[in-house]
């Protein structure tokens, strides 16, 4: 086959084009460090790439969950210790006004003591984290105590409100009420022991009221219960927590082995790139140098 200067030349274009194309990649990887700027860079690389944004993001919103259950598992313990603290005063205060020798005006002001503690356990009844009633199962919009509970009819909603913390994994975080201030119409419910405490301080009645320390003791009991279910949870979320750290640092590794670029790789074959891209233009020069005016030489 004759080999004619049109076709020499298109060749020599056409691996010209090539060696600066080769050189505009790496300079391409260089600028902006990453080894994959398109999926035709590497198919198989640029699907794996995907595959672990697609961890790394679950990961991240898992991890946000266990924050969020984790904090409206510290809100509840609070609202428990308080709880713990308020019957505890109870407690003491039953024990003081159970003595015979206790003058009558003295009752009278220990029970206006309970009647304001007693109000603020239906207020802790009622607490909200982040506008949600956390004793009122998945009505969480709804108020699940009336202002008087040991003496208006409630029915609470037993619900279960679960926080996804990982693949096929939840954590429920709410606490029925019943499990802490009991039943209504129960007769060792929280709220009743104390109504029952009011009116025996009400009718002077000592006996009523040295009966009131044994239910609050055993109010105590269900609360501390409870309190210890909320610290078993929040043990578990800080295991978990810690594991999807370890997790999105792993998955961020892999991404970048696949994503990033190879700096002091990418900069050697730029400069082999370069290299090449100048031996091509001298030989170019070398070979098309003849022209109409060496001819007329």
């Amino acid at each position: 086959m004759r080999i004619t200067q049109s076709m020499m030349s298109s060749g020599m274009m056409h691996n010209l084009q090539n060696n600066y194309q080769r050189m505009d990649k790496y300079q391409e990887q260089l600028l902006t460090q990453k080894q994959l700027n398109r999926p035709s860079d590497n198919p198989v690389g640029v699907s794996s790439a995907l595959n672990y944004r697609q961890e790394v993001s679950f990961t991240v919103q898992f991890s946000e969950n266990v924050e969020d259950a984790d904090s409206w598992m510290k809100f509840t313990d609070s609202v428990l210790t308080e709880t713990t603290s308020i019957v505890q005063r109870l407690s003491e205060l039953a024990v003081q006004a159970g003595t015979e020798t206790m003058p009558e005006d003295a009752r009278i002001n220990v029970l206006q003591e309970v009647g304001q503690l007693y109000d603020q356990l239906v207020s802790l009844g009622n607490s909200q984290f982040k506008n949600k009633y956390i004793f009122n199962g998945q009505r969480t919009d709804q108020k699940p105590y009336p202002d008087d509970p040991a003496n208006t009819t409630y029915q609470l909603d037993t619900g279960v409100v679960n926080y996804q913390i990982g693949a096929g994994i939840t954590v429920p975080v709410n606490m029925i009420g019943d499990s802490v201030f009991g039943k209504f119409g129960e007769a060792d419910g929280l709220f009743k022991v104390v109504d029952e405490f009011k009116n025996a301080l009400t009718s002077d009645d000592t006996a009523g009221i040295q009966s009131s320390i044994e239910a609050l003791q055993n109010s105590l009991q269900n609360i501390t219960t409870a309190q210890a279910e909320i610290g078993g949870k929040q043990n578990r979320l800080d295991f978990t927590m810690s594991r999807l750290e370890g997790l999105e640092l792993n998955y961020l590794d892999l991404q970048s082995q696949v994503e990033d670029t190879d700096m002091a790789k990418a900069i050697t074959e730029l400069k082999t790139a370069e290299s090449v891209y100048q031996s091509s233009l001298d030989t170019i020069a070398r070979i098309i140098r003849p022209s109409l005016l060496d001819f007329l030489r």
